[in-house]
């Protein structure tokens, strides 16, 4: 037979369980927010110029140079290299530091 106080220590385990599921939730709720928000308030990216068909440019002339923040097309594996790298190094650091503080 359960008691009163069982039955109350349930109640409350089950609402502690809940408010860690509604907080996850709405984090992630307003984390999306943000970001649709953020993304919905970009300016709008400005027309492709046509090129030219004029004689006087030259045939290795493309036009004017990218704006910043353009996409990074080249060099992709070096990048990757590099993440890898740095990578392996964290994780080598903090487990050598764990190890040494036990």
């Amino acid at each position: 037979m359960r008691s009163n106080f069982e039955d109350c220590n349930e109640t409350i385990f089950n609402k502690l369980e809940f408010m860690k599921v509604s907080k996850s939730l709405l984090l992630v709720f307003f984390l999306i927010l943000i970001n649709v928000s953020s993304v919905i308030a970009a300016p709008k990216p400005p027309a492709p110029m046509a090129k030219s068909s004029s004689s006087t440019a030259d045939a290795d002339d493309d036009g004017p140079p990218p704006p910043p923040g353009a996409p990074i097309d080249q060099n992709l594996i070096i990048l990757f290299a590099g993440a890898l790298i740095l990578g392996s190094y964290t994780i080598y650091t903090y487990n050598s530091k764990r190890k040494a503080s036990v």
